[in-house]
C-alpha cells in the first residue's frame, strides 16, 4: 500500500488542525497507545515474560509520547523504568503533564539509564522530527547506552538524530540505530533512505485514527501498480508486447547491454534487439538467443521503445547515434554511458528538454551531479530536491538511484521505493533496471506505471540476498514476484 509523505509545513498543519478538533493532548496520548500496543504484542509474540521496558524522555513533544507509552505500559502490566537524562525535566506543556500522569499512576524517574536494570525492550523518545542540531551530552549519552542494549530497541516517530528529511544524521555522530520505528500520522522520508533506511529498522506506520490529507509525495506500493499486475490476456501474441531494441556495448562493455536487454526480454517485451557498438560484437547471446542482434545502426522507426546507454561509452560516434535517439518521436530511457554524453552538452539536455515522447533518465548519483553540474555531495545531501529539480530541468520522468530510489515528474510528483537491499550493490544492477522499465514501457503500460514497477519488484528481487546474489539475477526474481501478485490479483 503507497504511504503519504507529508511536507514539514503541510504535517504541522496537520497537528495544529487535529490538536484543536480533538483536544491538545489527544494525539499524544494516542501515539503513548499505539507504541505501547506495538511494544507488548512484539514482546509476547517473542516469549518475553517478564517485559522490562525502559523509556528514554526527551525535553519536547517527542518525549511526550514516550510518557504516555510509559503510562500505557505500566497499565498493561510492564515492569517499565522511565529515563530523563541528566535530570532534565520536560520542556513541552504537553510532555510534561504526562510527566505528572506518570508520577501520579505512581510512577518514578530516574536520572541515568546505565543505572536502570536490564530490560527486554528500550525506547526511543529523546528527539523527533524537529532537531536541527547535533545531539549532545547527557542525551547522546542516553543514545550510546540505547545502541548498546540487547534488547529490542524502538524509536517513536524517527529516530533520534535523524534529519527526517533527508535522511542523514543531524550532526556527524550516529544518532539511534533501532529495531522497529513506529512513525505517526505519515510516514517520513528520511526512514527510507541514506543513513535513515538502516537506522528506522523495521517502519510501522500509524495515523492515529487522523484522515491524512493527499500529497504529491509518497511511498510507492502495489497499489500504484495496479495496471501492470492485471494478468495478460490469453488472446495475444509477440507482437502485442511491443519492439524493444537496446542501443549500446561497446568494446569492453558488451555485458552491460546484454544484461539491459536480457531484462528486457525477460520483463516480458515482445521483440527485443540489440544495437551492440564493439568491434567484433556477438552475433547471439547463447544463453537468450531470442535476443536478436544488430551491428549496425537501426531504423529507430521500426521499434516502440528505446533503451540507451548500456555500456555505450562515450566516443564521437555514441554521441551522434544519442543525437540521432533523441531526435527520434519514441519513448527512451537513458542510463549510464548516455546520461554522460547529455551532461557533458548542454544543448543535449536541451534536445531532452525538447522531447515530447516519453524520456526516463536514470541517473546514480554522480551521474546526477554531472547533469546538475555539481558534486556528488550535493545530489546526496538531499535526494528528493536534486530528482525533483533535475526532472524540472530534464521535463524528463527521473529515477535517483540509491538506497531509498527516488521518482519524480517534472510536476514534483514524487514517489519513494521502499523496496530493495544491499545485494543490489553490484554491476550491472543499473542496466537491469533500464532494460525492466523499457519492458513495460513496451507492453503498453502507462508511462509512470511502467517506472513504478519496474524499479518497485527490481528492487524487491534483492530482498533477503546480500554476497552471492549478481545482476543477472534480477530480472527473473523480479517477474517471478509479478507473476505472484498477478496471481494474487486474478485470485
Amino acid at each position: 500500500m503507497s504511504l503519504t509523505i507529508l511536507h514539514p509545513d503541510e504535517l504541522e498543519n496537520l497537528e495544529k488542525r487535529m490538536s484543536n478538533l480533538l483536544g491538545p493532548d489527544t494525539l499524544m496520548r494516542r501515539a503513548g497507545a499505539a507504541a505501547a500496543n506495538l511494544i507488548m504484542s512484539r514482546l509476547e509474540a517473542s516469549g518475553t515474560e517478564n517485559r522490562r521496558v525502559t523509556v528514554l524522555v526527551g525535553p519536547g513533544n517527542n518525549g511526550g509520547d514516550a510518557l504516555a507509552c510509559a503510562c500505557e505500559l505500566r497499565e498493561k502490566g510492564a515492569t517499565v523504568n522511565v529515563v530523563l537524562p541528566g535530570g532534565r525535566r520536560p520542556t513541552s506543556a504537553l510532555a510534561l503533564a504526562q510527566l505528572e500522569r506518570w508520577q501520579a499512576m505512581g510512577g518514578t524517574t530516574e536520572d541515568d539509564p546505565y543505572m536502570t536494570e536490564k530490560a527486554d525492550c528500550v525506547v526511543d523518545g529523546l528527539f523527533g522530527i524537529g532537531l536541527t542540531k547535533p545531539i549532545t551530552g547527557d542525551y547522546l549519552d542516553a543514545v550510546l547506552w540505547f545502541n548498546e542494549r540487547r534488547a529490542l530497541k524502538v524509536s517513536l516517530d524517527i529516530p533520534s538524530g535523524l534529519n527526517y528529511m533527508t535522511g542523514h544524521w543531524v550532526g556527524t555522530y550516529p544518532g539511534c540505530n533501532a529495531d522497529i520505528t513506529i512513525t505517526y500520522l505519515c510516514t517520513k522520508i528520511g526512514l527510507y533512505m541514506c543513513e535513515g533506511i538502516d537506522a528506522a529498522g523495521e517502519v510501522v506506520l500509524d495515523e492515529l485514527d487522523v484522515s491524512v490529507p493527499l500529497s504529491p509525495m509518497s511511498v510507492m506500493g502495489t497499489d500504484d501498480l495496479s495496471h501492470v499486475l492485471r494478468p495478460r490476456t490469453k488472446n495475444s501474441h509477440k507482437g502485442d508486447y511491443g519492439r524493444l531494441v537496446v542501443i549500446g556495448g561497446t568494446d569492453g562493455m558488451i555485458g552491460a547491454s546484454m544484461l539491459a536487454a536480457r531484462a528486457a526480454l525477460i520483463g516480458g517485451a515482445g521483440l527485443v534487439t540489440l544495437e551492440c557498438h564493439a568491434e567484433h560484437a556477438p552475433h547471439v547471446d547463447m544463453l537468450y538467443p531470442e535476443i536478436m542482434f544488430a551491428t549496425q545502426p537501426v531504423n529507430l522507426d521500426d521499434f516502440d521503445v528505446v533503451v540507451l546507454g548500456c555500456g555505450l561509452g562515450q566516443s564521437p560516434e555514441a554521441k551522434a547515434r544519442v543525437i540521432e535517439v533523441l531526435k527520434c518521436n519514441k519513448p527512451v530511457i537513458i542510463d549510464a554511458d548516455a546520461l554522460n554524453i547529455v551532461a557533458a552538452d548542454i544543448k543535449l539536455q536541451d534536445m531532452v528538454l525538447a522531447r515530447q515522447s516519453p524520456t526516463v533518465l536514470t541517473p546514480h548519483p554522480g551521474e546526477a551531479a554531472r547533469l546538475l553540474r555539481r558534486d556528488t555531495a550535493g545530489v546526496t545531501v538531499d535526494r528528493v530536491s536534486a530528482c525533483r529539480e533535475l526532472a524540472v530541468q530534464t521535463g524528463a520522468i527521473v529515477v535517483l538511484k540509491g538506497a531509498g530510489t527516488v521518482i519524480s515528474l517534472r510536476s514534483s510528483r514524487t514517489w519513494i521505493n521502499p523496496t530493495g537491499g544491499p545485494a543490489l550493490a553490484t554491476a550491472g544492477s543499473g542496466d537491469v533496471l533500464a532494460g525492466l522499465i523499457g519492458a513495460m514501457f513496451a507492453q503498453g503500460y502507462d508511462m509512470v506505471e511502467s517506472v513504478l514497477a519496474a524499479v518497485y519488484f527490481h528492487g524487491l528481487s534483492a530482498e533477503g540476498y546480500t554476497a552471492g546474489f549478481t545482476a543477472g539475477d534480477i530480472a527473473p526474481n523480479a517477474m517471478a514476484l509479478i507473476a505472484d501478485a498477478r496471481a494474487e490479483y486474478e485470485a
